[in-house]
């Protein structure tokens, strides 16, 4: 059939289908005593005017939205911005910000705006990256950021690898799925060797509000500090994360405005747009720094268990943010195959969220999202314990 779009073919399975088809030959005749620590989706409440505004606004879900978005929200991301990365300069404004129907499909159809000779990933990575990179039949390199990395892949080696080629290099900070945050002076550096070599910079941010002690650096930060100037550089936002409200598909992106009016432009045909009710919650969302303060208020109580639990175990770190444990198990599929079966547990195998080579940093880890109740999640830490015990001995 040679009308199909065989670069589709080139895109592999999507991980959870993976974990699914890894877990299939387990029978369980109750599906609901099953713990899901596998996908990043808070379980946190959210506050209570998302419902009443949800509501109020109701009528509005027969009109059409604007592309760019309401004022209102356009406003208060420019707002939060401003507050979360303390940002004195006016370098950057309206003309710089996008809204999108969650970070996800932005980050993947921004490859379609930019003419890039190869696409740069991370290793391990959010699946979406790759998929953009195959789509666009373009190669794609990989660069490791495992522990023998301090899970940052090397700068020395990105040089190397795009002062030959124009790239869209993507870097998710703070990382997915290792909970490392970069350093103001590594994203100086990072920065400087993207614009150096005419590349772009997609900065995944979406972990930025969940940290356990010091708030990471954010790549506005360091462009407020390197020229004043947001050239070569995009950096991703979103609501799922910090409001647990994954449901809604609602973030931003800010940065180029030369890409923005381009990314903009290729929206209005092909994207979905925000709807306007989620637009108004939205904009009351990223106001709002009570709910996500509770928030991560819950997520240090969940850490700090699991250091009670989980410290006397070599393979257990507490991350710097985020809301997942990365723990090198010694063989990740067996170790998600063995939790369920005993524990009624899924966790992600590294092994999904990697590249598959020789020296992979993913296939003997596991990723735990400890993004349920202090409960249940505690319940979880107790079992995955029992389970670190067994598989070691």
């Amino acid at each position: 059939m040679n009308y199909l779009n065989k670069n589709i073919n080139k895109i592999s399975e999507y991980p959870f289908n993976r974990l699914r088809k890894l877990l299939s030959k387990e029978k369980k005749s109750n599906k609901n005593k099953i713990l899901d620590l596998s996908i990043g989706q808070p379980y946190h409440k959210f506050p209570p005017f998302v419902k009443n505004i949800l509501v109020k606004e109701n009528p509005k879900w027969s009109l059409y939205p604007p592309i760019k978005g309401l004022p209102i929200l356009r406003s208060e991301y420019l707002k939060w911005l401003k507050r979360r990365f303390n940002l004195k300069s006016a370098f950057f404004g309206d003309e710089n910000i996008l809204p999108l129907s969650g970070t996800r499909e932005g980050l993947f159809s921004i490859s379609l705006v930019l003419s890039v000779e190869q696409i740069i990933v991370p290793n391990p990575f959010y699946q979406v990256y790759l998929g953009a990179s195959l789509f666009q039949n373009l190669p794609v390199a990989f660069m490791n950021a495992g522990i023998k990395e301090n899970y940052l892949f090397d700068l020395d080696r990105l040089r190397n690898k795009i002062k030959k080629k124009t790239s869209l290099v993507y870097f998710c900070n703070p990382s997915n799925p290792q909970g490392k945050c970069a350093s103001a002076s590594y994203l100086k550096s990072l920065i400087n060797i993207v614009r150096r070599y005419k590349s772009i910079l997609v900065l995944d941010e979406c972990y930025t509000d969940i940290y356990t002690e010091k708030k990471p650096v954010g790549g506005m930060e360091v462009c407020q500090e390197t020229g004043k100037t947001l050239k070569n550089i995009l950096i991703f936002h979103s609501l799922s994360k910090r409001s647990n409200v994954a449901g809604l598909r609602s973030g931003f992106v800010v940065g180029d405005r030369n890409i923005i009016n381009l990314f903009s432009k290729l929206r209005s045909y092909s994207a979905p747009t925000i709807p306007l009710p989620i637009q108004i919650l939205s904009a009351k969302l990223w106001s709002d720094e009570r709910h996500v303060n509770e928030s991560r208020k819950n997520y240090n109580i969940k850490f700090n268990y699991a250091d009670k639990v989980l410290s006397s175990y070599n393979c257990y770190k507490r991350p710097e943010a985020g809301f997942y444990l990365w723990m090198n198990v010694g063989n990740g599929e067996q170790f998600a195959k063995e939790l369920y079966k005993n524990f009624d547990i899924k966790v992600m195998p590294g092994k999904y969220l990697s590249v598959e080579s020789k020296n992979s940093p993913g296939k003997e880890y596991v990723r735990i999202s400890l993004v349920h109740s202090n409960t249940k999640s505690k319940e979880a830490l107790n079992k995955i314990a029992k389970q670190l015990k067994c598989f070691q001995n």
